[in-house]
């Protein structure tokens, strides 16, 4: 949208061959109704599976773990032994996200494992894409504030101060403490995975494309 402001949640997925990042982007005006209907998705999860809201929803343990992703759980709950039953539920919350009409996604890919190069990647192209729509946003990205990455506050001091349109260096925070953090995570890995074609991620080859791709700006990635 022409002229929001947004605030932006970042998380990162890949491999030894290749990095990625993702942004949620949410206008401003509609962050607390948008937390608010991720919120309910994990009441939700809580009332119907006994997972509770502070439990991390991290997408790659909750996907791929064989046994006991919800330690809180007994080893025996379905929830613990049926990756098919967690399958169902990470669409639905792909489903939440992409019912956020007005939410934006960014994703951006680089060559090699180094996340500094696909977050100063995501970050350039963000904001040439603000510049283009008249519009600001401030980021918040998976991180330790007590411990910071120097990559995340190198890649905004390299925007133009004359011009740039992203507010302010990264906000880190971590992803155990941000529901919406461990939204884009989700929305991380499933990019990646869209992208990659893993044979043994196949079923899960179209869900970013089914469920989140009509979202996504389209902008050009170094």
């Amino acid at each position: 949208m022409t002229g929001s402001t947004y605030i932006l949640y970042t998380d990162d997925s890949g491999d030894e061959t290749e990095s990625l990042y993702t942004a949620v982007l949410i206008p401003l005006e509609l962050w607390s109704l948008y937390l608010g209907r991720w919120l309910k998705f994990r009441q939700w999860l809580y009332t119907k599976h006994k997972v509770p809201a502070r439990y991390e929803l991290h997408a790659f343990e909750w996907v791929m773990a064989k046994d006991t992703p919800v330690p809180e759980l007994s080893n025996d709950a379905p929830i613990n032994v049926s990756r098919a039953l967690r399958h169902e539920i990470t669409i639905k919350a792909l489903k939440t996200i992409g019912a956020m009409w007005d939410l934006r996604v960014i994703t951006c890919r680089h060559s090699g494992p180094v996340k500094a190069d696909a977050y100063r990647a995501l970050i350039a192209s963000l904001d040439s894409q603000l510049v283009l729509n008249d519009s600001w946003a401030v980021v918040v990205t998976d991180g330790d504030p007590k411990n910071p990455d120097p990559h995340v506050r190198q890649a905004h001091r390299d925007l133009d101060i004359k011009t740039r349109r992203v507010i302010e260096d990264g906000w880190l925070q971590s992803s155990d403490s941000s529901q919406l953090i461990q939204m884009a995570d989700l929305a991380a890995y499933c990019a990646f995975q869209g992208h990659k074609r893993a044979a043994d991620r196949k079923f899960m080859w179209d869900w970013y494309a089914e469920h989140l791709h009509h979202l996504e700006w389209q902008c050009s990635c170094p």
